[in-house]
């Protein structure tokens, strides 16, 4: 068994390292071309008279990361209104989020098996697109898409690091919001041009996705009316992100002592046990988890993609960030808002939740 254990670690360690080995040569490789075919300075330029049909690259399986994309998305609708913008995106579980913008044509998914793949770049190259946009500074996956779309104009951020040679290019501010970001990366590289921008997440649950939540409401909490508000919370963050059970079974008593009214949810994974004793709700669906997220008062989470999607479906929300920074990756919504810090009390977000409640109680929503 000993043996085995060991052997198992041997395995992780040299996957690991492949694994280093094999993003230093992408990124010595991207630096090479990246002299001879790439962009490494701003280029700021007016967007052609005739642009019509525009693509949005971001092939990343993070939910939090393709909900960063919704305020350019809105920006981009908002101020070209007779184009089309169509989005190419990894996992097909976030189309409806982003089927539900207004102004967005397609969405593209990237399948797996290199046919499909070959498929996928013909049919978008048939497209014709007339702007291509990789919203990030530090995916090749995305300046590989942008390239083989074979749009006449191409958008970026500069990089030292980024193969592809860019109509258009901004610097990149790191001390920004991801998404904040991703709508300067219009204003700063597009000349003669008002943009409409937009500053936080957005998503539009349909009728559909709307009548589904009401079901899993309706299983959770009963079908009669609810006792005061509802103020939900998510355990299940990853990594370094999470926070303790225990943590969060404290969070529950200090919330219970400060809202005595409010009911609390927990909104967890499909398959996930409960972490205290509340009600609770388990929602395969991103769509019909937007709409449910939309029906509470409040909601605490730790940096996670439930916790954007809250505060894409106008939930004011309590961020938690202990591993993250709260500058580049805070809930971007209205009544949003966040602890950090390493060493924060369950009874220190709790009466962050507290604050947010009465606020939003005092506007008359909640």
């Amino acid at each position: 068994m000993a043996q085995d254990s060991h052997s198992a670690v041997n395995a992780h360690g040299w996957r690991a390292l492949v694994k280093r080995l094999r993003r230093a040569n992408r990124e010595r490789l991207n630096r090479w071309l990246t002299r001879f075919m790439g962009t490494a300075r701003p280029v700021r330029a007016p967007l052609a008279a005739d642009t019509r049909r525009v693509l949005v690259v971001r092939l990343n399986k993070r939910l939090g990361n393709i909900l960063f994309l919704t305020p350019m998305l809105r920006t981009l609708a908002a101020s070209l209104p007779t184009a089309s913008i169509d989005v190419l995106i990894r996992d097909p579980r976030q189309k409806p989020l982003l089927e539900s913008l207004p102004g967005i044509g397609r969405v593209w998914v990237q399948p797996r098996g290199l046919g499909a793949l070959i498929g996928l770049i013909r049919r978008l190259r048939r497209e014709r697109y007339d702007l291509a946009i990789d919203p990030t500074g530090n995916s090749s996956s995305n300046r590989t898409a942008v390239a083989l779309s074979g749009a006449r104009q191409r958008m970026g951020f500069a990089s030292n690091s980024q193969w592809l040679r860019l109509t258009h290019a901004a610097g990149r501010a790191n001390s920004r919001h991801q998404a904040e970001q991703a709508v300067a990366l219009l204003t700063d590289s597009v000349d003669e041009l008002d943009f409409k921008t937009f500053d936080t997440l957005a998503v539009f649950p349909d009728n559909r996705a709307q009548t589904a939540a009401r079901a899993h409401w309706v299983e959770a909490l009963g079908s009669g009316p609810t006792r005061g508000p509802v103020i939900g919370f998510f355990t299940r963050a990853t990594g370094r992100k999470a926070l303790p059970a225990a943590w969060w079974r404290d969070w529950c008593e200090q919330m219970r002592r400060l809202a005595p009214a409010a009911t609390l949810l927990e909104i967890r994974p499909p398959g996930a046990e409960p972490t205290a004793d509340t009600a609770s709700v388990a929602v395969a669906e991103l769509d019909v988890l937007a709409a449910l997220l939309s029906r509470l008062s409040v909601f605490t989470a730790a940096d996670s993609g439930p916790m954007h999607l809250a505060a894409a479906a106008g939930v004011p929300v309590v961020g938690l960030f202990r591993a993250t920074r709260p500058e580049a990756y805070a809930p971007l919504g209205q009544g949003c808002t966040s602890v950090a810090g390493e060493t924060f009390t369950g009874a220190e977000a709790a009466r962050a939740a507290a604050r947010v409640l009465a606020a939003e109680q005092a506007s008359g929503v909640a």
